[in-house]
């Protein structure tokens, strides 16, 4: 058997294997339908506010990173220029 047919047909068992587990999940769960989707509703809208409050923070940095090094190299460009003005 060639390696990349070990490989497609492994990742076609591991995608079978988790969809019968889900499948298996869903008829077993401890509560109904509705309360399922509402749980995972919430789980979902926790998840996208907290990788929004990610993307914020890190954007924060960058523009404060950015700001540094800019504040840097004109610090670095005025005391090459011998001008005086270097903080």
């Amino acid at each position: 058997m060639n390696e990349g047919r070990f490989y497609s047909t492994c990742l076609l068992g591991f995608l079978v294997g988790g969809l019968a587990g889900a499948g298996v999940a869903l008829l077993i769960a401890p509560q109904s339908g509705r309360a399922t989707r509402a749980a995972m509703k919430r789980s979902l809208h926790d998840t996208a506010a907290s990788a929004r409050g990610l993307k914020n923070r890190a954007l924060r940095r960058g523009e404060g990173a950015r700001d540094e090094a800019a504040r840097r190299v004109t610090a670095a460009a005025a005391a090459l220029a011998g001008d005086g003005t270097a903080v």
